[in-house]
């Protein structure tokens, strides 16, 4: 996950990385806080 201060940090990013804007998801810091707990959450397994 990666975290910008502005919107021209994360143009700037997206543009010197060459990554298609359809892969990415633009989350809050409560949505993404969210779907990280969701993505590594080890209560699942056993």
């Amino acid at each position: 996950m990666y975290f910008f201060c502005s919107e021209e940090h994360y143009r700037n990013w997206v543009k010197e990385s060459n990554i298609d804007e359809d892969n990415i998801f633009c989350l809050d810091i409560k949505e993404a806080v969210c779907v990280a707990k969701m993505l590594f959450s080890v209560t699942d397994l056993k």
